[in-house]
């Protein structure tokens, strides 16, 4: 008798990006731009985001920095309902505040 079992891979790269549309290009500097800060709730961020903050400061005098604290929050494992949701308010306040990138996530 032999049993054959299969298993599936991930790849720790993710999934092939397909059918990217409307991808923005990116800043020639951070210097004079809006950055807002969207955190997962997940791997220390506090710590990191402050750090994050300081670095950018450090780097680019002229940043300006959207803590992560006045966007909704994005919850690892949320429903997708709910995360589509949340994805819709931040893309409204981005643009409302003229943001002009965003940090998004946070380990995991």
């Amino acid at each position: 008798l032999v049993m054959v079992e299969r298993m599936g891979v991930l790849s720790p790269e993710g999934l092939a990006r397909s059918g990217i549309i409307n991808a923005s290009k990116s800043l020639d500097t951070l210097n004079g731009k809006t950055i807002g800060e969207v955190y997962n709730n997940h791997f220390k961020g506090e710590q990191m985001f402050r750090a994050y903050r300081r670095l950018l400061k450090e780097r680019y005098p002229g940043v300006k920095i959207i803590p992560y604290d006045q966007f909704p929050i994005v919850y690892v494992g949320g429903d997708p309902i709910s995360q589509k949701q949340t994805a819709k308010d931040i893309a409204r306040l981005a643009k409302e505040w003229e943001v002009d990138a965003i940090i998004t996530g946070n380990g995991g």
